[in-house]
């Protein structure tokens, strides 16, 4: 089941793979057993969620993420690897 702890985990794991690209369907499938087009919607609600907090003070500082690498995250459909 989805909450909100896994959150931080799929922006970490996008921030991580976002240097090379974005993960391939496969790391997607074994770090959280979901389909791509779900981490996209997952991964675009967290950035979402977590700018949100940014922007109206509510996250913690161990919580905070790159603003730029939210911004694109929040906005862009996630770039697959092939």
């Amino acid at each position: 089941m989805w909450n909100s702890r896994n959150d931080n985990d799929i922006l970490d794991f996008a921030i991580l793979w976002d240097p090379l690209g974005g993960p391939t369907p496969e790391a997607v499938t074994t770090a959280f057993s979901i389909e791509m087009g779900e981490y996209d919607h997952r991964l675009r609600g967290a950035a979402r969620s977590q700018l949100a907090r940014i922007r109206h003070r509510t996250a913690s500082p161990e919580q905070i993420y790159g603003l730029a690498a939210l911004g694109a995250l929040a906005h862009e459909p996630h770039q697959r690897r092939t």
